[in-house]
């Protein structure tokens, strides 16, 4: 079983994912540029595939393809197949909303075909030797399946954030073992997947959010989702074993985490090429926003939305199913809310992008 069954669906996702898009922005260039050196298809194939993995609702997947369809065109005329791929259980209903508004093909480009797969991210999606470009955006950074290793001290695998101490909260560097084992795992099964969809000459920008020597992405995010558990164990509205089983599955890797795989296991040494790896703190619009205007409500406000979109799904299958008050999700994110708007300081957030460009060799 996977670790979520996607984001939260309905049209939340895509209203609450600016930042995603900021962090896979910073990255898209390097594939529009590294387009120019694609091998045309052979004659058999006679169109260019493009696959985007883990595109949740579509907004912004659809809005990257936009992107490298016009940098398709700038190279030929062929007929271009857009496809789309997220789990069996994601809002694919809304994806096709936003893919054909009004019954319309949003995707402008002339000869576009466009296609939704689901299926999991670690395994193949498409026949062999059929891709000539692949995307993943702010979506392997989740665990294939939950390790069944414990961490009764925190909700997430990495070291506690040191600027948000709070008492009985902590893991060990042991702990983590068989977190970065799983972690490094996943990748090894993601990139062996792709290498037998993609094409000699293929291209694969794989971004996820990650850490850099200063910051995690976890770190924030986690640290309020943290804390709010841990009030309602504390108010007895949660057990306490709650938050000792409970586990957010990702793993906010760095850079070297990110390309191992590649560097490290011969046959992915002998398939791709590392082109570019890089980190980047990137912009976060409500961050940006509460700079400008210090509204404390608006900041907590748009950082909860953001929070919820993706932490939601993972949150309400773990609960207990006999809690003694109703509407628990909601009021776990009104405490988040709360606290947000009360310390600001306590979780600040950075976005720390990760990125390679791989070429299939």
């Amino acid at each position: 079983m996977p670790t979520t069954t996607g984001m939260k669906g309905c049209g939340y996702y895509d209203a609450n994912s600016r930042e995603q898009r900021s962090a896979s922005q910073a990255f898209l260039p390097w594939l529009e540029t590294a387009i120019a050196d694609l091998p045309d298809p052979p004659l058999h194939q006679q169109s260019w595939n493009l696959l985007d993995i883990g595109s949740s609702e579509g907004a912004n997947a659809i809005y990257t393809t936009e992107r490298l369809i016009s940098a398709l065109r700038e190279k030929s005329d062929l007929p271009i197949w857009a496809l789309f791929d997220d789990l069996p259980t994601n809002d694919f209903n809304q994806m096709f909303l936003n893919l054909f508004p009004a019954g319309k093909s949003v995707l402008a480009a002339n000869d576009v075909y466009t296609a939704a797969i689901g299926g999991s991210a670690f395994g193949r999606l498409v026949p062999p030797a059929s891709l000539h470009v692949a995307t993943t955006f702010n979506a392997i950074g989740f665990f294939e399946t939950r390790p069944a290793a414990p961490l009764p001290g925190f909700i997430l695998p990495m070291l506690p954030n040191p600027n948000a101490p709070r008492e009985g909260v902590q893991v060990t560097e042991d702990e983590l073992i068989p977190f970065q084992e799983q972690a490094h795992q996943d990748l090894c099964h993601f990139y062996r997947a792709r290498a037998a969809e993609l094409v000699p000459g293929g291209k694969l920008l794989v971004q996820i959010f990650g850490r850099d020597e200063i910051h995690s992405t976890g770190h924030g995010i986690c640290d309020v989702l943290s804390d709010a558990l841990l009030d309602f164990v504390e108010a007895d509205m949660l057990p306490r074993t709650f938050y000792e089983e409970f586990l957010f599955p990702a793993s906010y890797r760095n850079t070297a985490e990110l390309v191992a795989p590649i560097e490290n296991e011969p046959d992915l040494t002998a398939t791709f090429r590392i082109d570019q790896v890089a980190a980047r703190d990137v912009p976060v619009p409500f961050n940006d926003a509460f700079a400008e205007n210090e509204d404390r409500a608006a900041w907590a406000k748009s950082y909860t939305g953001f929070l919820r979109a993706f932490t939601e799904p993972v949150l309400a299958a773990a609960l207990p199913d006999d809690l003694p008050q109703e509407n628990t999700v909601e009021k776990i994110y009104q405490r988040i809310d709360r606290l947000l708007q009360d310390h600001p300081d306590r979780y600040e957030f950075h976005f720390i992008s990760i990125a390679t460009l791989l070429t299939r060799l």
